[in-house]
């Protein structure tokens, strides 16, 4: 005979129903899980700059400096112009551009009056955490 080991939990309580309200069970059974092309492309944008960001950090081949250097000038871009900006891109996916930025950026980014970030000499292979 091998000894039943107890749960803490009675039968009984497992069926009794969790209440849920007919608007909540609605939102959950008929919201898609899939997300549209656009926001995808918002997605992909901003990850790839992270990863650019993050690989190329300490980069020393010319075109490996450059891609960081391009993610880095976009995402300390305060530029609103472009439809996809980095602060266009934030607000669409409704983040806060300047957390986001201090994320991707980190220490990394010194604010010079401009509004950009200073990236000279060695600072051209710094990169966010």
């Amino acid at each position: 005979m091998v000894p039943k080991m107890w749960s803490g939990v009675l039968p009984e309580e497992l069926l009794i129903p969790e209440p849920a309200l007919p608007v909540q069970f609605k939102e959950i059974w008929y919201r898609s899980r899939a997300i549209s092309a656009e926001r995808a492309l918002i997605l992909a944008v901003l990850w790839q700059a992270a990863d650019d960001l993050q690989k190329h950090r300490f980069a020393r081949r010319r075109q490996q400096q450059r891609l960081y250097m391009e993610a880095y000038e976009w995402v300390a871009s305060n530029d609103r112009q472009w439809p996809y900006s980095f602060v266009n891109l934030c607000e669409l996916l409704q983040l806060s551009p300047e957390a986001l930025r201090e994320g991707l950026l980190g220490n990394a980014a010194v604010a010079r009056p401009g509004g950009l970030a200073s990236v000279e000499g060695a600072a051209v292979v710094e990169e966010a955490a």
